[in-house]
């Protein structure tokens, strides 16, 4: 497929450094990561283990996207506060099965944190679905591609980091292209009002702010938090701040009585859920073997396929905005990778001079941080969560 680890003999190259890649500090050969997915190893190394898991974090995430989209589908369906409850208590039982599986019972960040953790995890989630009472499931989609913007500020804020001119650029770019297929919406989906863009900015927000806390509370601590763990115990208490928001508001009794009427909306939630789940997964995996870079190229294919299904599952009025926004959103997501591999992954705060760039497709530490982006977050990429 073109691409290659740090030492390009580790998986299924020809036993030299990859030019393409930063070399580890060291004299000595490291041995590759171990492929483990779900507390299994991976019988397959090389490029067939690169396709089953490209297949696969693309496949579960499509799939995803499809069930949930299904269940907005269903007459009658508009209780997204019962969807984010049984998307966040499916996750969680997922995340704690893993944490039996693989004998991982030692916690390692602490329930304070995971409260803390929960409240953001649960407001992204919560505003993002309510959104699609008046936007396109493929508007929200690309919406949750624009994440990167709000990231990059909160991540200069909040850890010093320094970004470049170009990479604003295409930043900017991505929002333009966003705010031309939301237009879109607003000529062909009679249900749009600009309150579901004013919903998923605050989702996009408190994502953002997900992000940004999880790297630094977690993948970047002494002692670092695996992603299941941080999965299982975020997914736990949102689900409680979730089944909390139910009681006062009546959706919960109203989500059972038409979910006796239609019973296929409860086993799509969980389906989606649980196939939401997989993707996050898969996607660490792929950060933690190849790098950020190539999984980056992964998830934008995911979210090409995820939009241009969602108009094949379900169709809808077509309008040009559509196409050209989208265009744009594709072109402005290549210039934004591109931008990072020249520069080598993400960047660290400036101490006296500039920033220097992690060498993160070859150390198993430094790509903890891009873990933080993926977990919880299925759409971006999975629920980007």
């Amino acid at each position: 497929f073109g691409f290659a680890p740090a030492f390009e003999n580790t998986w299924y190259g020809a036993g030299r450094p990859s030019s393409r890649r930063l070399a580890l500090p060291s004299t000595h050969m490291r041995r590759p990561p171990e492929a483990k997915c779900f507390g299994f190893a991976l019988p397959l190394s090389g490029r067939p283990l690169f396709l089953v898991l490209t297949v696969s974090a693309i496949g579960s995430a499509v799939l995803y996207a499809a069930l949930q989209e299904g269940v907005f589908q269903v007459p009658g369906f508009k209780f997204s506060g019962w969807m984010t409850f049984v998307t966040a208590a499916t996750m969680a039982v997922c995340g704690h099965l893993e944490l039996l599986v693989t004998g991982s019972r030692q916690r390692v960040g602490t329930l304070d944190q995971y409260l803390r953790l929960s409240l953001l995890t649960l407001a992204g989630m919560y505003l993002t679905n309510a959104s699609l009472k008046y936007l396109n499931y493929s508007t929200r989609v690309l919406f949750k591609s624009s994440k990167l913007l709000p990231t990059m500020l909160l991540g200069t804020l909040m850890q010093g980091r320094r970004y470049s001119f170009l990479e604003y650029l295409a930043a900017g770019g991505l929002v333009g292209g966003i705010t031309l297929f939301t237009l879109g919406d607003a000529d062909t989906l009679p249900s749009f009002h600009l309150a579901g863009v004013g919903l998923i900015l605050l989702g996009i927000a408190a994502d953002a702010a997900t992000s940004n806390f999880e790297e630094k509370a977690f993948f970047r601590a002494v002692t670092p938090a695996s992603h299941v763990e941080v999965v299982a115990y975020s997914s736990m208490f949102g689900s409680a701040w979730g089944l909390l928001l139910l009681l006062p508001t009546g959706e919960l009794g109203a989500a059972l009585r038409h979910g006796a009427k239609q019973p296929q909306v409860l086993p799509l939630l969980v389906g989606s859920s649980i196939c939401g789940y997989a993707s996050v997964s898969v996607v660490l995996l792929l950060i933690k073997l190849y790098g950020a870079t190539v999984t980056e190229l992964v998830k934008s294919m995911r979210k090409v396929l995820t939009v241009a299904l969602s108009f094949v599952l379900y169709p809808k009025p077509f309008s040009w905005k559509y196409a050209v926004g989208g265009a744009a959103v594709l072109i402005s997501l290549a210039a934004t990778q591109e931008l990072q591999r020249r520069k080598g992954g993400d960047v660290s705060p400036a101490e006296g001079g500039e920033a220097q760039p992690f060498a993160r497709d070859t150390s198993e530490e430094d790509s903890r941080a891009d873990r933080s982006s993926d977990v919880g977050s299925v759409d971006d990429d999975p629920h980007d969560k």
